[in-house]
């Protein structure tokens, strides 16, 4: 009996050994889920960069991606503080009312897409041709629609119209419109200009019945227009999985802005959205915004744009972004593995 009870105990010890030495293996299997707030499309790309398996490392296995839309970036700076969400599409007065008010640990530490850099795309600002407004003094009296209050573009008609000595209230009215609707509202005059996106914006123009009175770029140069951004405490608790994380994304940002890419990357992100991929034909060229090939943010250019916004008197308080609110070691991470691999 005693040798009985010996044998129990011996094999009971084997097996909580057995479970120890296993633990670590069962914990390291588990991947990170990263939660990443977008909220437009194409732009963003967010929801489609994971859709091709053959060109992510690590997906599955020290990480994994839940993305989830909002209506703007805004929206986001509620989730992020509440631990909804890790990382956030975040645009320049975003991150600034999101250290001051919201008191995030924000971080940036990605590119998604800069306006008016080189032959690239810049936000258009447009108006009906057959509407008599030929400069921005025409538009005394008149109504523009905004997408949101403080948000990139809202941003630049404000600083454009401030060089003409022009401002909200007193010498137009700004009327805010989801970007989706615009281009109806001006065809149907309940505004006399407004911010269009691509594939609208061309397509507008190749009627005849539009033109661009004037761009982002024309206001406020070239632009850090939107940027991910991540809780800090979310990067420090998770490095590892996140240096796999950053060396996919930007794996297939690479990957769907390569030309040779080009047909199959529209098809991908054509489908997402619904659309014939011939009205989506001029992503990823010189029609687009421009993507930093290894997606480091413009810092000086994003310094720019909360500085801007503070003069605007669109946010209270600025922001120092880099060093305290950036951490680019992920993205300089995966620029170091992608070309040792290349």
């Amino acid at each position: 009996m005693a040798r009985f009870t010996g044998a129990l105990a011996f094999a009971a010890a084997l097996a909580a050994l057995s479970f120890t030495s296993a633990a670590p293996d069962v914990a390291k299997a588990d991947p990170v889920k990263i939660r990443i707030g977008w909220s437009t499309m194409p732009g963003h790309l967010i929801p489609v960069l994971y859709s091709k398996p053959d060109i992510l490392k690590h997906y599955g296995k020290s990480y994994t991606v839940e993305p989830i839309r909002f209506r703007g970036s805004s929206p986001q700076i509620s989730a992020m503080a509440a631990g909804e969400i890790d990382m956030a599409a975040f645009g320049a007065l975003t991150l600034a009312l999101a250290v001051n008010n919201a008191r995030i640990d924000a971080k940036v530490v990605a590119d998604i897409i800069q306006d008016g850099v080189g032959d690239s795309h810049s936000e258009t600002f447009m108006v009906r041709a057959d509407s008599g407004i030929t400069k921005l003094e025409d538009m005394k009296g008149k109504r523009i629609g905004t997408n949101a209050i403080g948000s990139a573009s809202d941003t630049a008609i404000r600083a454009m119209f401030r060089s003409k000595g022009m401002q909200d209230k007193r010498d137009f009215t700004m009327v805010e419109v989801a970007f989706p609707n615009i281009p109806a509202m001006l065809e149907e005059g309940k505004i006399d200009l407004g911010t269009v996106l691509q594939p609208m914006s061309d397509q507008m123009l190749a009627s005849g019945k539009y033109k661009v009175l004037f761009t982002s770029k024309d206001a406020i140069g070239p632009s850090e227009l939107v940027f991910l951004t991540a809780n800090g405490k979310f990067l420090d608790a998770n490095r590892a999985a996140l240096m796999d994380f950053f060396e996919d994304h930007i794996r297939a940002v690479r990957w769907f802005t390569d030309p040779k890419n080009h047909d199959e990357a529209v098809k991908i992100v054509a489908n997402f959205m619904q659309q014939p991929p011939e009205t989506l034909s001029y992503l990823f060229s010189k029609d687009d915004y421009f993507r930093d090939p290894f997606m480091v943010p413009n810092l000086k250019a994003l310094q720019a744009n909360i500085n801007l916004t503070v003069d605007l008197g669109l946010a209270p308080k600025g922001i120092t972004v880099d060093p305290n609110y950036v951490d680019l070691s992920f993205v300089k991470e995966a620029q170091r593995r992608i070309e040792a691999g290349q």
